[in-house]
């Protein structure tokens, strides 16, 4: 029987301006003036992006414009919690403070996706089925939080990385396949019926499997030196991270290995210069705009990979993949 196709799926958290990385006093959107450029670029390869929303977003007159995208099938929605933008807020919570899912309690955090969820219903006219949380953050409590309010798919994972550091969550030991994750420990397969699909990641060279799990435990000291010495590189499909002559040996590599999802995960401050660390230039989102076109024609027209929104993947991998 031959093999399925690997699946291509676009996500792009839709936030609110970070200039220089930090959280602003007042709450902007300006970096929205981009989403029309990405969205036509999207089109232009078949590509139906799933636009992740935060409460700014959904709960302001933005919102609309994701609405039509969604009501003329040219994307999908979901939400994104940002937890330091988004309602309730607690007597103590620092709202000018980058902070993950861990660094709350639980019930806020469950309160605040209630919220989210809620809003999405009541602005959007649909039910939220994907989610991701800012900065890799998902824990366990998250998890389980997400079962109740019915959403079928979360997509925070990043596999190989370490992202305590920036308030986010441990994910060396995730799979790079989707997974169900367990209720306490997500990084782990587990019973929950929230579909996990990570974005993508890897190491710039073919290892076995015992080197890839060395090299993603490494001391970061060492792994910087594998690869200021062209040994060892740990990848993302990052077209901000990394130019195209690097993630398109690297796409046909993750292609012919089998890999069934080529995740490839986007925030919207870095499409408009300014309003990211990454980004502060005009030149550095030209970069981004040509890097993201040249992957996506050679990843549709040249390794065939096939365009799918988030839910789309989902159903089709469990139906079409992990059954087999």
């Amino acid at each position: 029987m031959e093999a399925p196709l690997a699946s291509l799926v676009v996500t792009v958290s839709v936030e609110s301006d970070m200039p220089r990385g930090q959280v602003p006093a007042r709450t902007t959107l300006r970096n929205l003036a981009g989403v029309h450029r990405l969205q036509r670029l999207c089109e232009r390869f078949g590509v139906k992006p799933t636009w992740l929303l935060t409460w700014p977003v959904i709960a302001g007159p933005e919102g609309e414009r994701f609405a039509r995208l969604a009501a003329e099938d040219r994307a999908e929605l979901g939400v994104c919690l940002q937890p330091w933008t988004t309602p309730p807020f607690e007597a103590q919570e620092d709202r000018l403070s980058r902070a993950g899912v861990a660094a709350l309690p639980a019930p806020s955090v469950a309160a605040k996706l209630g919220r989210l969820t809620e809003a999405f219903e009541q602005h959007l006219g649909q039910r939220p089925r994907a989610h991701r949380a800012v900065l890799a953050g998902l824990d366990g409590g998250t998890l389980q939080t997400l079962e109740r309010l019915g959403y079928a798919i979360d997509t925070t994972a990043v596999p190989r990385i370490d992202a305590r550091a920036d308030g986010g969550s441990d994910w060396r030991e995730a799979p790079d396949v989707p997974w169900f994750p367990d209720r306490q420990r997500p990084v782990a397969r587990g019973a929950s019926p929230v579909l996990e699909v990570p974005v993508t990641t890897g190491f710039s060279k073919k290892i076995p499997d015992f080197a890839d799990r060395w090299a993603t435990r490494t001391a970061p000291a060492l792994r910087r030196v594998l690869e200021q010495q062209g040994l060892l590189t740990l990848l993302r499909l990052d077209p901000v991270a990394h130019e195209a002559a690097v993630l398109r040996p690297f796409a046909r590599r993750l292609v012919e290995d089998g890999l069934p999802c080529l995740h490839l995960a986007l925030r919207s401050p870095e499409l408009v210069a300014g309003e990211s660390r990454r980004c502060p230039e005009a030149s550095d989102v030209e970069r981004l705009f040509s890097t993201l076109e040249d992957l996506l024609r050679h990843l549709v027209d040249e390794l065939r990979v096939q365009p799918r929104t988030l839910t789309g993947f989902a159903g089709w991998y469990l139906n079409e993949v992990a059954l087999r």
